[in-house]
């Protein structure tokens, strides 16, 4: 499994694509079931050490496979059902790493700009278009409303990256789910990227308030750079894969400042203060003192996402500081 993006390499992107992920499927497919028979848990597939750590090396190898491409962006919509899989198994690291792979590919999935060479090439582009906005968007629902926490809290992580994917579409555009809509009729005409991108919202507060303080823990370690999301905020100097923008701001005064107060709309801050905020301030006085730390810590990207508007920072940002910082858990 290490040198699975040598094995790759040598077969090629065509054999690797129409043989190799397939494999990988459904070995993982086999695992899955497997282990749910052992462990009589339907969704969660628990392996021995030795399982957990080539499934820890896959999830590593699949990122690598697109992220240094081998396999092209536009080429990679096989990769995310075994990555999906993944992300929803028993152990942290795996999953971890399984989340780190995703948001490194779902960026890459926008195509709408990319140049390719070949009619193969263009048709490929062209259903990565059509397609990978749906096939996003419904791998979260899954992982939303599995029954087992550990795809939710993977949900939690994946979240932020996706509704970045969806400020890059056109606010106008329609997303299809002919080929995916599961019966559902009214999708069968498209739904708009605004449509999509409340449904996300309405997915992490679903999120944050689940029963399982594992859950709600993903949510609050989330929660920072999902609020940045909401707000279009940049991705960080690592990517899709980096940590808050927040955190590596310079405010007051400089081009920080700046591009705060040019991207961030009244829209954008209306969104933030009437869907985000209730979420930050639950998270902050959850049960699990843990829970409240995380959204705590979120508290610089919240203040960046309203627009470093002064007057709502002093009474939504500050008094959350205020109890963090008197409580007796700490």
């Amino acid at each position: 499994m290490r040198r699975l993006f040598v094995v790759a390499n040598a077969m090629g992107r065509e054999e690797t694509i129409s043989k190799l992920i397939p494999l990988l499927n459904s070995h993982i497919h086999q695992k899955t079931e497997l282990a749910a028979e052992m462990s009589h848990a339907a969704a969660v597939p628990m392996g021995t050490e030795e399982d957990d750590e080539i499934l820890l090396i896959m999830a590593e190898q699949l990122g690598q496979i697109v992220q240094c491409g081998l396999v092209p962006g536009y080429r990679a919509l096989a990769f995310l059902p075994i990555l999906e899989e993944l992300a929803g198994v028993e152990e942290t690291v795996v999953r971890d790493k399984a989340v780190d792979s995703l948001n490194g590919i779902i960026p890459l999935l926008m195509a709408e700009q990319v140049s390719v060479k070949g009619k193969e090439e263009e048709e490929a582009r062209l259903r990565c278009v059509k397609s990978a906005p749906g096939l996003i968007l419904n791998m979260i629902k899954r992982m939303t409303g599995a029954d087992w926490f550990t795809a939710k809290i993977s949900a939690c992580a994946i979240l932020p990256c996706a509704y970045q994917f969806f400020n890059c579409m056109k606010g106008n555009s329609k997303v299809q789910f002919s080929a995916y809509a599961e019966g559902d009729a009214h999708l069968a005409g498209g739904v708009s990227v605004e449509d999509i991108k409340s449904e996300l919202r309405t997915m992490f507060r679903v999120l944050s308030e689940d029963d399982t303080p594992m859950v709600r823990r993903g949510a609050g370690k989330s929660l920072a750079k999902f609020v940045e999301a909401v707000a279009n905020l940049p991705y960080g100097k690592k990517g899709s894969i980096s940590g808050p923008v927040a955190k590596e701001f310079v405010i007051p005064g400089g081009k920080d400042e700046g591009l705060i107060e040019k991207t961030v709309s009244q829209d954008l801050k209306n969104k933030v203060f009437e869907e985000i905020v209730p979420i930050y301030q639950a998270l902050s006085t959850d049960e699990q003192d843990s829970v409240r730390l995380l959204a705590v810590s979120a508290s610089g990207s919240v203040g960046c996402a309203l627009g470093l508007d002064a007057i709502i920072c002093s009474q939504v940002v500050l008094p959350v500081i205020k109890a963090g910082s008197a409580d007796l858990s700490w």
